[in-house]
């Protein structure tokens, strides 16, 4: 539509007109009524790490929403071979690819030709790996796609008990939300529905991890964290800049929306690599943007703590993988929660208007070098089509403008001297220069949590 959409400043403006007319109504019906719901569960701690069937796509049998046993199987173990499980990547989701049926007593099935060993016996599997396993399902009648096959597969709509106490027994550890069905239809229902789903789960007797696709939008951002761990406040992220770019838009648009332990703001999937080949190719990855993109993006959302579900074939890993998904000092800095979450402290201004821009965020104490007292890692990032050179200042960081700080490259860990004041560097067209700020100073106290 050509029409212009207005919604509040610090929501999001990055949505399509279509979208913004949705989140207006379900707001509007959320607020009608309330109850208190709260995702008490202990979990969430930390922003989950992980990897996701969405986008892997690397067997011959494999099309997106198409997964099976041995691909998730294979996933784990090349997680626990290249060191991502030893950083703390343990989720192994499965989107909407695993469902068949409900038997005769109402109950979900898993596909039995996809998975013959049964989602309890690949949860055990998986468990005994050290691995965490999880599920998808719809809050409406069905889920969004067959998966290839030529029936619908069915939602979880009127079976919430049933449907957290079947994943409960299964011995499932995160379920994701997901919200199609005739339920896209009955915004009356959005609310209550993720209230009630959410209540099924925590009722279930086991603590599973909660994501919602929709469910900001019905509660709004400061209740959302009452009925999830993670939540979705943006369309679909895919394997293009374009997509990229509308995800952090709307990350800066959550003005005073920081995670915390137990809730987490979630920017959706990675696709770091390169997304599976459909129709199949016999390589592992047909990427849909450049290597700079993909570090600019990894770099975003780890500083700003979204969880970080890799949806690429990691049993292939390409040399922007390790460069990313393995990059210890990120990952550490990503599952720590001594400092508020990073976001985007200052626009730079550039011959392209609103294009360059300074990201970061405090370093905790247990991070900081010796003999330093005040720590950044910050991205100096590039979203338009030419080379800029990007200055982040010491204001920035509540530095004074004489104090002298250390520079690193995060990528390579290699030195980059001394800087007084501010600092700058040239970046590539949709690229990030990412380094590490280390000073003697005493650190600003808006910087730290604890």
């Amino acid at each position: 539509s050509d029409s212009p959409c207005i919604l509040p400043s610090d929501q999001i403006h990055a949505l399509d007109c279509g979208m913004r007319l949705v989140w207006i109504a379900a707001m509007a019906v959320g607020h009608m009524g309330r109850s208190a719901v709260a995702m008490d569960n202990g979990l969430g701690l930390t922003p989950p790490l992980g990897w996701s069937t969405w986008m892997t796509c690397g067997d011959p049998t494999c099309g997106h929403d198409v997964c099976n046993e041995d691909e998730v199987k294979g996933a784990a173990l090349a997680m626990a071979a290249n060191g991502m499980q030893k950083l703390g990547y343990v989720y192994v989701n499965m989107d909407d690819c695993w469902a068949s049926h409900r038997n005769s007593s109402g109950a979900l099935t898993a596909d039995p030709v996809r998975f013959p060993s049964g989602i309890d016996g690949l949860a055990e599997w998986l468990h005994a790996r050290g691995f965490k396993l999880g599920v998808y399902t719809s809050a409406g009648n069905v889920t969004c796609s067959s998966g290839g096959r030529p029936y619908p597969i069915p939602g979880s709509r009127g079976h919430y008990d049933l449907d957290a106490l079947t994943f409960a027994s299964w011995g499932v550890d995160y379920v994701k939300l997901d919200w199609c069905g005739d339920i896209k239809k009955d915004l009356l229902a959005g609310r209550k529905a993720h209230e009630d789903f959410a209540a099924a789960m925590n009722a279930s007797g086991r603590a599973m991890y909660l994501e919602v696709v929709a469910g900001y939008f019905f509660t709004g951002p400061k209740e959302v964290a009452k009925i999830a761990n993670s939540w979705r406040f943006c369309e679909d992220h895919h394997d293009a800049w374009k997509s990229s770019v509308e995800q952090l838009i709307c990350r800066t648009d959550q003005v005073g929306i920081a995670g915390a332990p137990g809730g987490w703001p979630f920017m959706d999937l990675l696709m770091t690599g390169g997304q599976g080949c459909s129709p199949f190719s016999k390589v592992a990855h047909c990427p849909g943007q450049t290597d700079d993109e993909y570090k600019t993006i990894f770099a975003l959302w780890s500083l700003t703590q979204s969880p970080m579900i890799v949806a690429t074939d990691v049993r292939t890993m390409t040399s922007v993988m390790n460069t990313t998904l393995l990059n210890s000092e990120l990952v550490t800095l990503h599952q720590s929660t001594n400092t508020v979450p990073g976001k985007r402290l200052a626009l730079w201004a550039c011959t392209e208007p609103l294009s360059c821009e300074v990201w970061g965020r405090g370093l905790p104490s247990p991070m900081l070098s010796a003999g330093q007292s005040t720590g950044w890692i910050v991205a100096l990032v590039n979203r338009g089509k030419d080379l800029h050179s990007i200055t982040v200042k010491w204001s920035d960081l509540g530095l004074g403008p004489q104090e002298v700080a250390t520079v690193h490259s995060v990528w390579d860990g290699s030195s980059l001297g001394n800087a007084t004041g501010s600092w700058s560097a040239d970046v590539p067209s949709h690229g990030t220069v990412l380094v590490r700020f280390e000073s003697a100073a005493m650190p600003d106290a808006t910087a730290t949590r604890l």
